[in-house]
């Protein structure tokens, strides 16, 4: 059973489907999975027992949700394994989504700036920011951090500081996603809206739900794992 003194995070690892919900109240889970029930309520200046009543009415206390597999079979992997599963399934696609969404948000920018430019010109520098910041990141953990820590199966002073490195970047990418999210409604497109843009909006979600899991995946079962070897 949970209750309000319960992690954020610890509700995704019980059931995984709980992204949705938690995306969907704009209840951080990755970043700052570590946050309690409680902790979380008092942000939103919402009644603890009650928010604690509305995780419970929406979870699957017996993981059978197929939305919950993909992280269930990730827990039972190697670190190597792990490595191998954020590169393939995180990486290659939010890079390809990347790749993609660059150029159409130029146009919608270009085409749509008489009626929404001041959105769009804030949403363009702000994927500016996240596109750069992830590409970079992307290298730092394939060719720095990931090697170490697969030299290292016991975590050397190092590798962990290395380690929290990454895990600043993923809070400096969850805070721009944040404003991503709260300057477009969850990336809602306006009712003028062309097919062009209303594409485009839904590759940002997309591309920002997918990062979501990664940096859970990465913070709250790898780099976890990986530490509890040291111990």
């Amino acid at each position: 059973m949970i209750n309000t003194k319960t992690k954020i995070e610890d509700i995704v690892k019980i059931d995984s489907s709980m992204m949705g919900f938690f995306n969907q109240e704009k209840i951080d889970f990755c970043c700052n999975g570590h946050k309690t029930i409680e902790e979380v309520a008092q942000e939103k200046k919402l009644d603890s027992n009650n928010l604690l009543k509305s995780i419970e009415n929406n979870m699957d206390f017996d993981n059978s949700k197929k939305e919950g597999m993909d992280l269930e079979d990730f827990k039972t992997l190697s670190i190597e394994e792990m490595v191998d599963s954020l590169i393939i399934d995180h990486h290659k696609k939010e890079r390809d989504l990347l790749f993609e969404i660059d150029p159409l948000l130029n146009k919608i920018l270009s085409v749509h700036y008489s009626r929404h430019g001041q959105e769009l010109m804030r949403l363009h520098s702000l994927f500016a920011d996240l596109k750069k910041d992830l590409e970079e990141h992307f290298v730092k953990e394939e060719e720095i951090t990931f090697p170490l820590m697969l030299e290292n199966k016991n975590p050397s002073l190092e590798t962990i500081k290395k380690v929290e490195e990454l895990e600043s970047d993923h809070e400096k990418a969850g805070n721009i996603i944040k404003e991503m999210i709260d300057l477009t409604d969850w990336f809602t497109a306006p009712e003028d809206a062309c097919n062009t843009y209303k594409y485009t909006f839904e590759l940002l979600e997309k591309l920002v739900k997918d990062v979501f899991v990664h940096i859970f995946k990465e913070n709250s079962i790898m780099f976890e794992k990986y530490r509890g070897f040291g111990e």
